[in-house]
């Protein structure tokens, strides 16, 4: 039976407040597990042997246990009372912001280290936005904090618990602290500095194509019609005719002159978003260009406003890809143009997306897929599979890259695969160049 047949709605929507309830009210109760059965023992000690049997030992064990919990709850109840009075009174500023995820980078957010208790000790941890690795580092009687972030976006406040116990565990008091931002979070480039230039033949005067731009070389012929400069007429043709002709350019393609992107988000997507990151700072989309991506299919060719949607792209939760044709539908109708789409290397239904539009759309699509580093899965067998934990291995299987890339041949799609850890680009989906695990 489904847990949505067995509780009605209201509980259902009532169990996360009656969660955070009971987490804050953890979070005020000084005593731990071990400060819990500390205090029964030296209840037990004092009162039924200390006290009845006039143990000695056993008594002065019960006051030291008791006093010992005692000091560790007063110190550590006082300086969380102090520490929250401090930072509600205090106007803490951010050192910068914007921030990029993977690299650890200094916040302007500080707590005493409290160094004069040397039964108090503080640490805090990031509870929004997820993903965050908070790094105090002690410094002049102070803790400052340097961060790691682990996913784009921008957020309009912080929220940490700040936890102070006790050197022994017996005592901890944790609360929360909301600093006001917001902060903006950018995929990290890794090793992707230079991309190369995504640009494909969209319009021009090279190649004759039916689909191409009127800007060709002048060798098609028309009736010569009022407004014609006759400059262009083919006085050959009138001579022979008594007709007047003008010199037209033929429709031609050559390399592109607008370029629109669009970003794919998904599992995975991080390495993603850095590769359209670096293509709008390092200007690889050419001059003429115009980016969209999930939850924000506006397009836009303003270099800041392009930023913030891979910024906020990281929060859409819809279907991957789904805000593709509506990107399209506005900037098509300015003319030919190469499209380009940064896409995460997983399955998923964005290529439901691209194969409808491979049918229809004239040109080839470029995708440019970038993960973190290629790695071969490798079964174990015999008894090693039995009695070894596998390693996990970072970054993105071999073989999902390989499907993907697959999928994407079979659509006539001009795949690129960047690695962003090393900047190389790996190959069309299919050839990869792999750096194959040592074994363990």
């Amino acid at each position: 039976m489904k847990p949505s047949e067995v509780f009605p709605v209201s509980v259902r929507r009532a169990a996360p407040r009656v969660r955070a309830g009971c987490r804050r009210l953890a979070d005020a109760w000084p005593l731990t597990a071990l400060g819990m059965a500390l205090a029964v023992v030296a209840f037990v000690a004092l009162f039924s042997f200390g006290f009845e049997k006039l143990d000695l030992v056993l008594l002065v064990l019960g006051y030291g246990g008791a006093g010992l919990l005692t000091l560790a709850c007063v110190s550590v109840v006082m300086s969380a009372i102090g520490l929250r009075l401090a930072l509600r009174s205090a106007s803490i500023p951010w050192s910068s912001s914007t921030f990029e995820t993977g690299t650890r980078l200094p916040t302007g957010f500080s707590l005493p280290s409290l160094w004069w208790f040397p039964l108090v000790q503080v640490r805090w941890t990031w509870v929004s936005p997820e993903g965050a690795t908070a790094h105090p580092v002690p410094e002049r009687g102070r803790l400052r904090e340097q961060v790691m972030l682990g996913r784009r976006g921008i957020f309009s406040e912080v929220r940490r618990r700040v936890v102070v116990q006790d050197a022994f565990g017996l005592a901890r008091v944790a609360f929360r602290h909301r600093q006001r931002g917001p902060i903006e979070v950018l995929p990290h480039l890794g090793g992707i500095r230079r991309l190369p230039v995504l640009t494909s033949l969209a319009g021009g005067e090279e190649h004759p194509h039916p689909m191409g731009l009127e800007d060709g070389d002048r060798v098609e012929l028309r009736r010569y019609v009022p407004g014609d400069s006759a400059r262009f007429i083919h006085w050959k043709v009138f001579g022979r005719t008594r007709k007047l002709m003008v010199r037209i350019p033929e429709r031609a393609l050559s390399r592109a002159r607008r370029t629109v992107a669009y970003l794919v988000t998904g599992a995975d997507d991080e390495a993603a978003a850095a590769a359209a990151r670096a293509a709008i700072e390092e200007e690889a989309l050419g001059m003429d260009w115009q980016f969209a991506a999930d939850g924000a299919p506006e397009a836009t060719s303003d270099r800041e406003e392009a930023l913030r949607k891979v910024m906020t792209s990281s929060a859409f939760e819809g279907t991957s890809g789904s805000g593709l044709r509506r990107f399209l539908a506005q900037v098509d109708p300015r003319g030919p143009a190469a499209l380009v789409v940064f896409a995460p290397p997983m399955m998923g239904d964005w290529l439901d997306e691209v194969r409808a539009l491979s049918a229809r759309r004239h040109g080839r699509i470029r995708v440019v897929i970038a993960v973190d580093a290629v790695h071969e899965r490798r079964k174990q067998s015999g008894w090693r599979r039995w009695l070894l934990t596998p390693r996990a291995s970072a970054g993105t299987a071999r073989a999902e890259i390989e499907q993907v890339g697959r999928v994407l041949s079979r659509l006539r799609c001009e795949v690129v695969i960047i690695d962003r850890v090393s900047g190389r680009v790996l190959g069309d989906g299919i050839r990869l160049a792999v750096a194959h695990e040592r074994a363990a």
